[in-house]
């Protein structure tokens, strides 16, 4: 008996757990584990969190038994093993992982009755249905309220038209959180394309973060996932001297900043190192055989790195400073509003910063996902959002 089974390279479960939002789980539940590689990346970020896991092959579930403390069933989740093995278990777990089979299933019984559920029998009237769907429906049974589960499917279920009511369907029960593209060939025995979907139960939010094959990021709408991510490449091309904005990153460390003696931008703030007026090494543009990034009154500065502090902004009220490396210097059209623009950041990007954000200790973020939201808020600007308001 085939199993469908595609196992997960450890590497695209690194990335799965660098994409969750902030979160402290307690239990996590994961219905096709395979041999864990999913729960690897898990177990590191959160040691004590409890494990529990089913698996179809008897010798996948002896390995999960010597590699992970918790509960392992060797069961079929698409049958009454599952309804058994989780009787008083139905929205309990607040956090799951899946990597579920890729295939079509001749449909059961039980199937319809998972279907009937949430009342979407009408969207597969068929004899045959994808196990993804099945098990996307399975999680949703066993997710507490606003739970989290992090799934990898393939193309076909993510953007593919013939699930965009599906799609569409399954957002009443869930948003998506984010979505991130994974190269072709990325598992073992299939070339299929595939991303990583999270979604959150009983959660409303009008947009999510999606990030493509180059690290390219962007926020999108909910809708945009029921017609299948449909020009989102259009949003996430990188940052080029043709986009009507700039983005300069320093070069110089914060600790070469504070030994020159100016004043200068790190992530901690302004820093007024000269007591007197900006001198003339500062303009020169080259210091300590480095041409040096300076930011003056209107630049908007975004902090590039630091888990506590990436996606900070401010703007530069007035002064010349240096910039450090751990920063971005922004200058938008003169005809648009500095202030604008940083309202829009900090209400509409910042509190979501840690979902595009890469890293799993220092977290940071690139000129690309920068320009992506330059990109969005350009778009919506009026004219009364000019320079004259500034």
């Amino acid at each position: 008996m085939s199993l469908e089974q595609y196992y997960t390279e450890e590497g695209i479960g690194e990335r799965l757990a660098s994409m969750l939002p902030v979160m402290n789980p307690h239990e996590c539940v994961e219905l096709s584990a395979g041999e864990g590689a999913l729960l690897l990346p898990i177990i590191r970020k959160w040691p004590n969190i409890k494990i529990t896991t089913c698996e179809l092959d008897p010798l996948n579930v002896s390995k999960l038994k010597s590699s992970f403390k918790g509960k392992h069933h060797n069961i079929d989740v698409l049958s009454d093993s599952f309804e058994k093995a989780f009787k008083g278990k139905l929205a309990s777990f607040d956090f799951a992982v899946s990597n579920p089979p890729f295939s079509w299933r001749d449909t059961s019984e039980y199937d319809i009755a998972i279907l009937e559920t949430f009342g979407l029998r009408d969207l597969f009237p068929g004899s045959r249905i994808r196990s993804e769907v099945l098990f996307i429906l399975q999680y949703l049974r066993l997710l507490a309220e606003l739970a989290c589960v992090a799934f990898i499917l393939p193309e076909f279920i993510v953007c593919s038209a013939a699930f965009s009511k599906f799609r569409y369907r399954l957002l009443a029960f869930c948003n998506v959180v984010s979505i991130a593209e994974i190269n072709s060939g990325a598992f073992k025995g299939t070339e299929a394309k595939t991303y990583i979907l999270i979604l959150k139960k009983g959660w409303s939010s009008e947009s999510f973060i999606y990030t493509d094959t180059s690290g390219s990021s962007v926020k999108k709408q909910q809708k945009d996932f029921c017609v299948g991510l449909k020009q989102l490449h259009l949003d996430s091309l990188p940052y080029s001297d043709a986009d009507e904005f700039s983005i300069k990153r320093g070069t110089l460390s914060g600790k070469e900043c504070k030994s020159l003696g100016l004043p200068f931008f790190h992530t901690s703030g302004f820093h007024e190192s000269a007591t007197d007026v900006v001198s003339l090494q500062l303009r020169s543009g080259v210091i300590t055989g480095k041409k040096v990034l300076t930011t003056t009154k209107g630049d908007i500065l975004i902090n590039r790195v630091g888990s506590r502090v990436v996606g900070r902004a401010v703007i530069v009220e007035d002064g010349q400073y240096l910039v450090s490396d751990c920063v971005f210097r922004v200058r938008l059209p003169s005809s648009v509003c500095s202030k604008t623009f940083l309202t829009f950041w900090m209400k509409e990007v910042f509190p979501n910063i840690t979902l595009t954000a890469r890293g799993t200790c220092a977290k940071y973020i690139t000129i690309n996902d920068v320009a992506a939201f330059l990109r969005e808020f350009l778009k919506t600007i009026t004219p009364s959002h000019t320079a004259s308001t500034r």
